[in-house]
């Protein structure tokens, strides 16, 4: 049985190893499928190199519609039918049924053609989408599975369950359990989300107030959701730190601070996801995944526009002096 063991990441050494990955040059093969800047330079086909040297190619409407942020591919990809296809959706008040408007051969086709070729799937928060429970279920049910993969990286966003009946709830958290049959899920929360989520399971009123929390307290809490859940790793992220449960390590990482704007901002997940696909394409350990996540969201901020890899050097490097600034120092210990 799995118990609490919670490390404090010595943030440092994380960040000196990643500044020297960085610098050595993020480029990669894969193909990067995400909601592109207006007024970005692209190719005819669409796709384009980013400032990171990956390329990227904009988001096809389909998979917009079934709440997906971003995916990434092995290798270049016809997305020429994709592009074409469309599902007109109905009202609202049959969410339930959802999935059955993409029951399209076509459709049901060039999916698997595109997941056959996936290796990140990174889905919008669960609460926030229509449906969302129908369309992952029929999405993992006849696409994903017949596809028989084993390797894929699963990216989810809760979102506020406090609107979502409890057994909307349940059934949200059984489903994303079941995606990790097909590769590994990394379900993240922002501690609020992670606090309501924990009450709702434990039949309590979200908007209960909790008080006295210890950071013992609140890890116990978090712990507790990850064990009720089958995915490899929980992710549960403050403006102070990023908290990482999974079977082998747990460990607290202390974050760098950043403007409130930028921490509420619309992008901000978008941008995370980036940087934290990245980390996993290139095999990199958790911790640095979780960094460079947190990177590439704070250059997204405070430059409002895409970084380059001088951007990312020089945001990691003004992040290892403030850890040695003598009133930093237990912050981040």
């Amino acid at each position: 049985m799995e118990t609490l063991n919670m490390e404090i990441k010595n943030t440092a050494p994380v960040l000196t190893n990643l500044l020297q990955i960085v610098e050595s040059g993020l480029l990669s093969e894969n193909i990067y499928l995400t909601l592109t800047d207006e007024g970005s330079e692209q190719s005819p086909s669409g796709l384009r190199i980013n400032k990171l040297g990956v390329t990227e190619a904009p988001l096809p409407e389909i998979l917009k519609l079934l709440g997906i942020r971003s995916i990434t591919l092995n290798a270049s990809h016809d997305f020429t039918a994709l592009s074409k296809l469309t599902v007109t959706l109905p009202p609202a008040e049959v969410e339930q049924y959802l999935w059955t408007f993409f029951r399209d051969e076509t459709v049901i086709a060039e999916l698997r053609s595109l997941f056959s070729n996936c290796r990140t799937i990174a889905f919008d928060d669960w609460a926030a989408i229509t449906g969302a429970s129908n369309l992952w279920n029929g999405l993992l049910a006849e696409v994903i599975r017949p596809l028989g993969k084993k390797d894929l990286e699963f990216i989810f966003y809760l979102g506020d369950p406090g609107n979502k009946l409890s057994f909307q709830v349940d059934e949200a958290i059984d489903l994303i359990s079941e995606f990790s049959h097909h590769g590994q899920v990394t379900f993240a929360l922002d501690a609020s989300e992670a606090m309501k989520l924990w009450m709702v399971l434990n039949g309590l009123n979200p908007d209960t107030p909790l008080e006295g929390q210890t950071s013992s307290d609140l890890n116990k809490k978090y712990f507790s959701i990850f064990r009720t859940m089958d995915v490899s790793r929980l992710l549960i992220y403050s403006a102070d730190n990023a908290i990482l449960f999974s079977s082998d390590q747990q460990f607290v990482l202390s974050r760098k601070k950043v403007e409130h704007h930028i921490e509420i901002s619309a992008n901000a997940r978008q941008d995370f996801i980036a940087g934290f696909s990245i980390g996993l394409l290139k095999h990199l350990d958790i911790a640095q995944c979780i960094a460079l996540g947190l990177i590439v969201f704070g250059c997204y901020g405070e430059f409002n526009s895409q970084p380059d890899q001088q951007d990312l050097s020089l945001y990691i490097q003004n992040w290892i002096k403030d850890l040695e600034k003598p009133d930093s120092i237990h912050l981040y210990e």
